[in-house]
């Protein structure tokens, strides 16, 4: 009972902490708004192209897909892997990503990834950004991502307009919709 206390208690440290740690300002400037903006797309990355980290150690077989545990030491529980999907984005997405997730499962009290990612478009170039704000409570960040008619990224196709609308909620500034940009 003492550890399993200890364990709740541990957890409980390090959610508050990260809590704090990505709690903006009433007006983020827009270092830190990048910041946020850059921290969301490493989690945002965890569910498309980027899955965290596994060691190989333990492995769990689902019936359908094989999984290995995380060797991050930060998330190494499905309970912290929410957790951090819900300190980036409004509970609404963070409920979307992760209702669509299959590559995460815990068992024995341990998270295990599928590291099964989806490949990055070869056609995409690198975006650039600008930051607006429209109100007190909403501020967006615009990318620009050019798409090329071949992979050596010569000829120009289009140019990708995304808005990421990063809101100010009860909880703090979140980002409230987000796409993978690769």
């Amino acid at each position: 009972m003492k550890k399993f206390r200890s364990i709740l208690l541990a957890a409980f440290m390090v959610i508050t902490a990260a809590c704090t740690a990505f709690a903006s300002p009433e007006a983020p400037t827009d270092t830190e708004v990048m910041a946020a903006f850059k921290h969301a797309t490493t989690v945002f990355e965890w569910f498309e192209h980027d899955p965290l980290p596994t060691d190989g150690k333990e492995r769990f077989d689902s019936g359908y897909m094989m999984y290995y545990s995380v060797s991050d030491p930060k998330i190494n529980t499905m309970l912290a892997l929410k957790q951090e999907v819900h300190n980036v984005f409004t509970d609404s997405l963070s409920s979307f990503i992760i209702s669509g997730n299959k590559m995460y499962r815990q068992t024995n009290e341990k998270l295990f990834v599928a590291p099964a990612a989806k490949k990055a478009d070869p056609l995409k170039g690198t975006s650039t950004f600008t930051i607006s704000r429209p109100s007190a409570e909403k501020i967006v960040v615009t990318a620009q991502t050019p798409i090329y008619t071949a992979k050596d990224h010569k000829t120009l196709a289009r140019t990708q307009v995304t808005e990421f609308p990063y809101v100010k909620t009860a909880k703090g500034w979140r980002f409230s919709y987000f796409e993978s940009l690769k």
